[in-house]
């Protein structure tokens, strides 16, 4: 189950799978700028879906031409501006992206995941998220796993889910790819791994 996400063109070409933060002109932007584009993503994702919530995203709602994204990155980064440590907090992030919300005459209300007891618990957040039309902000902190060693202290966004033989897996836009990540090891609980997870029900 994957959602309609944003395919992000230049020159007639897919250059993103969503927002990638080098886009960002400037070095911090481009080192600490990845919960605006998870933020960015979520704006573009539902001023596409629904008319009611096109005053989320500057343009044209689907046009994801990268000037037309990158003007939207650029809008989010006023709201989710990282600090000296970056911009490590779902709370924030929430309020943030709120806020953004609000200014444009729309109603976000974050559901978080809360404390996941096993790695069920995240998948089927995942799951329900995704089926009702959800993309969710993932935040990770610290993990333990070798193939997630890029993206401690890292926003990403989740876009769909899988279930088959090569078992549970999570699709994520990361730095504009698309990408999988097995879900029991995203989700392992173990001390050594923090991540946070909210979606938004926009009205």
């Amino acid at each position: 189950m994957e959602l309609d996400f944003p395919a992000v063109t230049k020159d007639g070409e897919i250059i993103g799978y969503g927002g990638n933060q080098e886009w960002f002109s400037r070095e911090w932007q481009r080192r600490a700028g990845c919960g605006s584009v998870t933020g960015a993503n979520l704006a573009a994702y539902y001023a596409a879906r629904s008319g009611h919530l096109a005053p989320l995203y500057p343009g044209r709602p689907g046009d994801f031409s990268h000037l037309t994204y990158l003007t939207c990155m650029e809008e989010m980064y006023r709201y989710m501006t990282p600090g000296i440590h970056g911009y490590p907090f779902a709370g924030r992030f929430a309020r943030d992206f709120a806020l953004y919300c609000r200014e444009r005459g729309r109603h976000a209300r974050p559901v978080g995941c809360g404390k996941m007891a096993s790695a069920d618990d995240g998948f089927s957040f995942v799951k329900e998220s995704i089926d009702q039309g959800d993309p969710l902000a993932l935040l990770i902190l610290h993990h333990r796993a070798p193939e997630l060693k890029d993206d401690n202290w890292h926003w990403v966004t989740v876009s769909g889910y899988a279930e088959g033989a090569a078992g549970r897996q999570v699709l994520l836009s990361d730095c504009g790819e698309r990408g999988l990540v097995g879900a029991d090891t995203l989700f392992e609980v173990h001390p050594k791994n923090v991540i946070r997870m909210l979606r938004f029900s926009i009205s």
